[in-house]
């Protein structure tokens, strides 16, 4: 006996035509699943409503003056089973689709980022590099191959570079890089690191061609030297001229008009024009001698560094009213000339600065020996604009000399706070003890 036979006999029904009462509505599960897993829960609802639709018109039709409570709501509780099952599969197939349609969605978007950053990574004119945390090189693109060759994937950066990647995130100068076919080319890079998800970095090196702003950077520092070290020898000339014949011409006349004075056989009424005469005398060997340090100091040839910074420092203090000092720090040596004039310059045209524009009362201009050669000038004046630091003509004049002598300078300035002139040049120490007895 079947179970549906029981369930009539307990609700009191009966069998249609020997044929169990609710087993019409249960072979309508078939299609409705059917439906439900190619179309979903629209499909079920509507193969659903189909079912039903033939379900009440077989009742009404076949079987309507043999229907009874019992079937009925045997039937009824069937259908709303039918219908409950076609639409939880049906959602649940509408669930997935959509899943896997975002997903489709989202890996065509992902192949067309992938193929744009392709696109942009393979046809960027500069070369790109990219590494890992290892400073591997994992990728490159058609110009740093063309720079590289294939064979720099896979290498430390170093190998092909000769840089490190800590190197170039510090970097700001740009670097020579040999192509694979031996021709020299100067890059400026710019390196960003990257973070990816599973904690390993990568790094993307760019590597911007600047040879030909290089080399008209090296013709013009080339040209620079030369005008500087013209004027330098200019410079020299005059002075030796002006020391070896003018001052001693002038000292000559010096001697013989105070000698004049002091002859008891002078006439009282020359007495006076011949001391004037003297006086004049002494004052235009004191500017010609003033004039000669200025153009080139010969205690600098002669002693050194610091004995002629020592020397131009009093002289500003005593011309320029100003109270300047002159600290040294770590032993003082012997430098190559052309570093001790290109400092002795420097701390020249800066202390001209603040005579000139500072409306300074004190300064100081400290000297630093050691794997490199810091000259720093201080004042307590009235600072300097941006404009002023960036197109003053003193200025201009020391990042020249500093420029071609492969130094650095910064400038730290605020209104009424006073300036200070920093540069760095680096020193080949020389073993030409400097004389202790250029100052005391």
């Amino acid at each position: 006996m079947s179970s549906h036979t029981l369930v009539l006999r307990w609700l009191h029904g009966a069998d249609l035509v020997g044929i169990p009462a609710p087993l019409t509505s249960s072979l309508m599960l078939i299609p409705v699943l059917y439906a439900a897993l190619n179309f979903g829960a629209a499909g079920a609802i509507a193969t659903t409503s189909w079912a039903t639709a033939l379900f009440v018109l077989h009742w009404l039709v076949v079987h309507y003056s043999q229907i009874t409570s019992a079937h009925l709501w045997i039937e009824l509780v069937s259908m709303a089973v039918l219908a409950a099952s076609g639409v939880i599969v049906g959602q649940s197939v509408d669930v997935e689709r959509l899943g896997r349609r975002r997903t489709e969605v989202a890996l065509a978007i992902a192949d067309l980022a992938e193929a744009r950053y392709r696109g942009l990574f393979e046809n960027q004119p500069s070369p790109v590099v990219v590494t890992d945390d290892g400073d591997v090189v994992v990728e490159l693109n058609t110009a740093a191959r063309e720079l590289l060759g294939t064979d720099a994937q896979g290498r430390l950066l170093e190998a092909s570079l000769g840089v490190t990647k800590s190197d170039l995130l510090a970097r700001g100068t740009p670097i020579a890089v040999r192509s694979s076919i031996g021709l020299m080319r100067h890059y400026m890079p710019s390196a960003h690191h990257i973070d990816v998800p599973g904690g390993t970095g990568l790094a993307q090196i760019v590597l911007a061609d600047v040879s030909e702003e290089y080399q008209r950077r090296e013709d013009q520092r080339a040209f620079t030297g030369r005008i500087l070290e013209v004027q330098e020898e200019e410079r020299l000339r005059l002075s030796r001229e002006l020391h070896d014949d003018p001052l001693q011409q002038l000292t000559f006349l010096t001697r013989m008009l105070d000698e004049i004075a002091e002859d008891p056989a002078l006439a009282p009424q020359l007495l006076g024009p011949v001391r004037d005469g003297l006086l004049i005398s002494e004052s235009a060997s004191t500017a010609l001698r003033g004039l000669i340090h200025g153009l080139r100091p010969p205690v600098l040839d002669d002693l050194g560094l610091v004995p002629a910074l020592r020397q131009l420092t009093e002289t500003v203090r005593l011309r320029g009213h100003l109270m300047i000092a002159l600290r040294v720090r770590g032993p003082a040596a012997r430098l190559p000339a052309d570093l001790e004039l290109t400092a002795y310059r420097v701390a020249q045209e800066a202390l001209n600065n603040v005579v000139k524009h500072a409306k300074a009362q004190r300064g100081t201009v400290t000297v630093t020996f050691g794997t490199h050669l810091a000259i720093s000038v201080r004042d307590d004046g009235q600072g300097m604009t941006k404009a002023d630091e960036e197109h003053g003509l003193g200025l201009t004049g020391i990042r020249e000399r500093i420029d071609r002598a492969g130094g650095t300078m910064s400038i730290r300035s605020r209104p009424g706070k006073g300036t200070v002139v920093g540069v760095s040049l680096p020193s080949e120490v020389s073993t030409r003890p400097t004389s202790s007895s250029a100052w005391p």
